[in-house]
């Protein structure tokens, strides 16, 4: 497969990827509040949002992500049964728009609504500036979640327990105390965590900065808490990075994410528009060997960790999710994937900052990211870790489009 030539020269890229570059790494991502989606973002009721790009057809979603949006209005109280609820979606009366739109990235086939408690993740490099804000879920601890896109009525008292005990915990610590984010990322990996597959050992340093004795147990139960905080922080970076789009030649990728049907990217020279292909699952190990659930095309928007070259670009630090994905990395993966990416993590030794588009397709090397596995028919959740190979057609595409 050929491309066309890029908009201007490869001098003109190359300056742009390093302006892009140089905007990512000022960036200081701070944790400062927790804050529902109708007082972060002005959520209006009957409005869901989802990850990945938006969908063709928003009245009918993908099973785990209806599943999910089911139990949101459940939730919100805006219905009562989940055949009045999944009315509300196919009429369209409840809306499904993607949450990158407003800043906001979404974990596997999680479901905002407006009163889901947000992680607000600011730049402290610049606090006041509302341009440098992002958003994600707050976790709900351990047990029945609703990233994992089924209709468990378990999940309904989680989401009750993390608005009434979670977040009124981890709030009232907050106050007045935000936390920065790269400490917390770089005591990760120098504690085994890839910060995508495993976020133990930030969660770990996270409940040590907050010293609550209150949360320690909460935290020590959840090891992924700190995936969405970081979540929103590379969101952040690499919305800094795009800075509106005011390098078009640049060709950072600032989103990569799945809806459940299509698979998209974003590049800093363009952020506002997504390319998509039609997606694959991920594959990996699974929690039950042998199981014959059908795991659902890629879904979350968690792969912007990857494409800021944490997640399956960090697995050489993280041994144990490496050990675990080992069967499904490619054999190259160790030196394929590093040349791949625009720069250096100043703060992160050895680690490689920032996909480039341009770099996939002069290497024709599909980038990986670590993305769990869930059930495509939205009943069994999920089904285990997974790693997702994001096809070379997808970055040749998106240079096309420029």
């Amino acid at each position: 497969m050929s491309i066309e030539p890029v908009t201007g020269t490869e001098a003109a890229r190359a300056a742009a990827n390093r302006a892009a570059l140089a905007r990512l790494h000022a960036v200081r991502p701070q944790w400062r509040a927790v804050v529902s989606a109708r007082d972060a973002i002005a959520l209006p009721d009957f409005t869901l949002l989802h990850a990945g790009p938006p969908f063709a057809d928003p009245v009918g979603p993908p099973p785990p992500v209806l599943s999910s949006a089911v139990l949101a209005c459940l939730h919100e109280g805006w219905a009562s049964t989940e055949t009045d609820a999944q009315r509300l979606i196919a009429s369209g009366k409840v809306r499904l728009a993607d949450a990158q739109s407003y800043r906001v990235v979404v974990p596997l086939a999680a479901i905002v609504s407006p009163n889901t408690p947000l992680v607000e993740v600011i730049d402290a490099a610049a606090p006041d500036d509302p341009r440098r804000r992002a958003w994600s879920m707050f976790g709900s601890g351990a047990g029945a979640q609703i990233r994992f896109g089924t209709r468990d009525p378990a999940v309904l008292e989680r989401l009750r327990w993390r608005e009434t005990v979670f977040v009124p915990l981890l709030a009232h610590a907050l106050a007045g105390n935000p936390v920065d984010l790269l400490p917390l990322a770089a005591a990760g990996l120098v504690g085994g965590d890839d910060l995508h597959a495993r976020t133990t050992a930030a969660t770990a340093a996270l409940a040590d900065r907050l010293a609550l004795p209150a949360a320690r147990g909460i935290l020590d139960q959840s090891p992924l808490f700190f995936l969405t905080l970081w979540m929103a922080a590379c969101h952040l970076m690499m919305d800094a990075a795009a800075n509106g789009g005011s390098d078009p030649d640049a060709t950072l990728v600032v989103a990569l994410a799945g809806n459940g049907r299509e698979v998209g990217v974003r590049l800093a020279g363009d952020p506002s528009r997504w390319v998509t292909q039609p997606a694959a699952a991920p594959r990996g190990p699974r929690i039950r060997p042998g199981s014959r659930e059908i795991a659902s095309p890629l879904v979350g928007d968690s792969g912007v960790i990857d494409a800021a070259g944490f997640g399956a670009q960090a697995l050489r630090l993280a041994p144990e999710p490496a050990e675990a994905f080992a069967s499904w990395l490619p054999g190259d993966w160790q030196t394929a994937q590093p040349p791949l990416f625009a720069g250096d993590w100043p703060e992160f030794g050895g680690l490689r900052c920032a996909l480039d588009a341009a770099a996939v397709a002069e290497r024709g090397t599909d980038p990986l990211a670590a993305i769990a596995m869930i059930d495509s028919a939205g009943r069994a959740g999920l089904l285990g870790r997974g790693v997702y190979a994001a096809p070379l057609a997808l970055f040749l595409a998106a240079l096309n489009r420029r």
